[in-house]
């Protein structure tokens, strides 16, 4: 208890100070307080930020000036968040052709902090962030957190597999993990029998009291834990996050963890868009800096009503993100949260799937760590989907983006999943017009139907004879 007290009140304010990032604390303070806000309230303060948001991207980003000029309106000309409507939305494709143009013109180059997604929606983009902006990031998650009764100071497990977040291994960087009571990594990047049994060991040792997982990391490794008849003590929550969880992937990963799972919807253009709260009654939008639309093909979509998801970044000045299409699909609850947070509410999010690949040596790799470190890196590529059907081998199905050579992707394509799939993976590739999403709406970056032999329960494994 002490090392937590002085992680909260000491190393982690200390921390935030040397980094010039103590506007943190002030967004977590914020928001605290915002989230209790009346409807009309928050409403009010949502509509200054916007109209804040549009004025400086139409003075100072020309693409957003071209924009508002082609819809003949001006931002001093809105009355009320529909008009915003006017403005068409704004595609991947379009950060990806017109990115510059949508930096503030004269924003300091100290203060632009270059991210880019990792490109499981098939279409990897880059963008940049101020510091304020990453201060109110990071506050928005920790207010989310602590609704899962987690807080700065307490000892927690992540099983990840984006590489863009994971640590570093040097010395100095497990000293400032336990000085900060940073988290347990566990990479589930790339995945073996081995690697699961270390984990449970992990957690068993740490006892962490959250566990905060990439939902199909967490499916996943729940089936290893009930198939192998394994245990690890029970976390105070399992937050669950990055990929679609259906309520029975929910009920495989309550019952093997011992504790409720608390959803959550993000990406990395806006960080958390939504999360779930105690009552566990759908998922309250991040609605202080950011501004959720949902469009159907007849418009603004109602209550229950599936659409596509629009976010405007209220507080990324540096370079603004209005109308962005994520690429998901979500719908909205209806009436008030028994909690009594006015923040608006999703009811459901439908939107992308990412699976694991099975390897040459029934490795199991992360459909988020190929889009990183595979499709991320070659934007001739654009959009790509992953399949595999049979052990061995996977498809690439490429809608070819600008420069695209055939000769010298395909072979990059090959080189680069073997060296992370296995040296005897066989690799095909399909150029296509367009990828279609699935019946229910979703776009799959990779999908297997293969199963390594490890998460097979032991009885339905061959016996020696």
């Amino acid at each position: 208890m002490l090392h937590k007290a002085l992680v909260k009140h000491v190393f982690h304010p200390l921390a935030l100070a040397r980094n010039g990032e103590l506007a943190q604390l002030r967004y977590l303070a914020e928001f605290e307080r915002t989230q209790w806000l009346s409807a009309d309230e928050l409403r009010a303060l949502r509509w200054r930020r916007l109209q804040a948001l549009l004025r400086h991207a139409y003075a100072r980003c020309p693409f957003y000036r071209r924009r508002f000029e082609a819809a003949g309106v001006h931002p001093d000309e809105f009355r009320d968040f529909g008009d915003l409507r006017v403005l068409p939305p704004l595609e991947k494709r379009d950060i990806q052709r017109h990115g510059a143009e949508m930096v503030a013109d004269g924003w300091p180059g100290h203060d632009r902090i270059v991210n880019q997604t990792g490109g499981s929606t098939g279409t990897p983009i880059r963008f940049l962030l101020s510091r304020d902006r990453k201060c109110s990031r990071a506050a928005a998650t920790w207010r989310h957190n602590r609704w899962a009764g987690w807080d700065v100071g307490d000892r927690s497990a992540v099983l990840w597999g984006a590489p863009l977040d994971r640590p570093a291994d040097t010395l100095r960087s497990r000293l400032r993990g336990w000085l900060l009571a940073e988290p347990l990594w566990l990479d589930t990047g790339c995945l073996t029998e081995a690697a699961l049994r270390r984990f449970v060991e992990e957690l068993r040792r740490r006892r962490p009291r959250v566990v905060l997982a990439y939902a199909r990391a967490a499916v996943l490794f729940a089936r290893f834990l009930r198939d192998q008849g394994l245990d690890v003590p029970a976390p105070k929550a399992v937050v669950t996050s990055a990929e679609v969880l259906d309520d029975a992937d929910r009920a495989v990963i309550e019952q093997a963890f011992g504790a409720p799972v608390f959803n959550r919807y993000g990406c990395r253009e806006v960080s958390v868009v939504a999360s779930e709260c105690p009552a566990h009654a759908g998922l309250h939008v991040m609605g202080e800096g950011l501004l959720v639309e949902i469009e159907t093909a007849r418009g603004p979509a109602g209550p229950g009503e599936v659409g596509s998801l629009l976010v405007t970044d209220l507080l990324n000045h540096a370079m603004p993100l209005v109308r962005y299409r994520i690429g998901d699909l979500g719908a909205w609850a209806a009436g008030p949260c028994p909690c009594g947070r006015s923040l608006p509410r999703l009811e459901r999010i439908g939107g992308r799937v990412t699976d694991f690949l099975v390897g040459s040596d029934e490795q199991l790799v992360s459909g988020v760590f190929l889009a990183t470190y595979v499709v991320a890196q070659r934007p001739s590529l654009g959009q790509v989907q992953i399949r595999q059907d049979e052990p061995g081998a996977v498809v690439y199905r490429i809608v070819p983006g600008p420069g695209f050579d055939l000769v010298e992707d395909v072979e990059y394509l090959r080189a680069t999943t073997r060296r992370h799939l296995g040296s005897a993976m066989r690799v095909a590739v399909e150029a296509v017009e367009s990828l279609p999403t699935e019946a229910s709406g979703k776009f799959l970056f990779s999908r297997s139907s293969v199963t390594p032999a490890f998460l097979n329960p032991p009885s339905q494994k061959e016996v020696p004879s």
